[in-house]
Formats: structure tokens, sequence, C-alpha cells
């Protein structure tokens, strides 16, 4: 081999290896802004007031009608992280039925969920509308997000809400077979607008309010349809929070219960501290 073909070797050595680096450091890149975007939330933040901060360590520790805030079809990057930040704040714990698809697409909140106290729950995996299912259809929505919900937390969802609130006997087959709640439903019984038909924050502070009694399980949402409401519609949770502890409330999460709650549609939970 002449001096020319082992430079021209030498040359195309060298280019294939600069082009491989090139590669993997553009690959490397990409998987690094994909993982730091997975972290940006897309919404508002909220950043404590003086009242917060001048809160006790515990405000709960006190006797007083206890309702649960209950939050549905999240996690979002566009409105978990503010109603997180808010339940931070105000030092409330609240309970979270999570969709399984939402799940597996923003695990990181999840585990912010579940490490700041929250009860993870179940909300089947891709909001499906329960009457319309087959059983195997019924059972994987219901085991594929409890699988997925227990690989991030470590814990195994005892709590279920279905979609829509709609059961199926099938559903409910699975549920028994797995030794869940009976599907956990929630108190709303005035004409009052829920947070997904973007009422704004007022109207949803006098809904909070309205439906606020003792043992009420709150029906909200940190995704699905509410994304579309105006920004300044989220300012009704510490407003809505603020209110109901002047009023005398304290603050619990569902828990799976022996005895039905008439309350919130004979649901087989409570709420507890």
């Amino acid at each position: 081999m002449s001096f020319d073909d082992r430079r021209r070797n030498v040359r195309s050595l060298l280019f294939f290896l600069v082009a491989l680096l090139g590669t993997v450091v553009l690959s490397f890149a990409g998987s690094f802004a994909g993982a730091a975007d997975r972290d940006v939330a897309l919404g508002p933040r909220y950043s404590p007031t003086a009242q917060d901060q001048a809160l006790p360590p515990n405000p709960e520790a006190r006797p007083g009608p206890r309702v649960a805030l209950t939050f549905d079809d999240g996690p979002s990057p566009q409105l978990t992280p503010y109603i997180l930040d808010v339940l931070a704040a105000k030092r409330v714990r609240a309970t979270f039925f999570l969709q399984g698809d939402n799940t597996e697409a923003r695990p990181e909140l999840v585990e912010r969920i579940h490490r700041e106290g929250h009860v993870v729950a179940n909300h089947a995996w891709d909001h499906a509308w329960f009457p319309d299912l087959t059983a195997a259809e019924a059972e994987e929505e219901i085991t594929r997000t409890n699988e997925v919900l227990q690989d991030i937390t470590g814990v195994r969802p005892t709590l279920f809400r279905y979609p829509f609130g709609q059961p199926s006997p099938d559903g409910d087959a699975v549920l028994a077979r797995l030794g869940m709640s009976n599907g956990v439903h929630w108190k709303w019984t005035s004409n009052k607008p829920g947070d997904f038909q973007c009422p704004g924050a007022d109207a949803l502070v006098d809904y909070v309010v309205t439906e606020a009694t003792d043992q009420a399980m709150i029906l909200l949402h940190d995704a699905g349809d509410t994304i579309g409401c105006p920004p300044a519609q989220l300012d009704y949770l510490p407003r809505a929070i603020d209110e109901l502890r002047a009023r005398g409330f304290v603050f619990g999460v569902v828990a799976p219960s022996p005895v039905p709650s008439p309350l919130n549609g004979g649901s087989r939970a409570a709420v507890v501290p």
C-alpha cells in the first residue's frame, strides 16, 4: 500500500470517528434537553404569601368538620405544579386520582405528589367509559394503572375512581378481586359549575364552599378539560382553602372504609386526617 493510500485511509477513519462522536454528542444533548423539558412547568406557579408563611406547622391539628380536596385526570405540567405549590404553601394534603397514561408521561410529577405526602389513587389508564368496556379491557384499565403507579411510588393504590363516575359490573369485579375501593365518588349536590366548565375563580370558590360539609369529597381536576380554562381561574384554590379554614374546616385525605358514605355517592371511603 502506498503512502498516499495509507494517508487516505487514515483521513477516512478520522472522518468516521469525528462523525460518530458528533452523533453521540447530539444524541446526549437531545436526551438531556428532553429530560430538562420534563421538569419545566408549562403553566403558572404559586408563591407563598405572608399569611401562608405564618401558618402553624400542622394547621389540621384541631377539631372541626373535615373535607377532602380530590383532583382527577392528572398529572399535567400545565396545572399540577401550581396545585402542588398551593397545597405545600397552605400545608394541605389532598388525594390525586391519576390517569395511567398521564402518569407514564410525567413520572416526575407523580413522584412529587407522593413525596409531598398526598394520596396517590387510580383513575384508570386513559379515562375510558367503563360501561362500554369488555371484562378484559376493564381489567387492563385498572391493573395497568396500578402497576405504573406502584413502580413510581413503591405503593400499590387502594383507591379507585371511575372516569365520569360511571361504574360497570366488570370493573366492580376487578376492584373486588384486587381489594380496592368500590369506586370513590364525590359530593356535588348543588347546581354550581365545576372547574372543567371554566366558570372562573369566583364561581369555583363558591362551588367549593357550597359543597363543603363534614366528610365531603370535593371533585376538582389537574388535567383534562380544565387545562383549556383561563389560567386566572387557578386562583380559586388558595382562596377556597383560606375561606374554608376561616369557616372552621380542616382538611383530610380519602381512605378506604367498610362503611358506605351516602354523602359521597355510596363510596366505601372516608375523609381521614
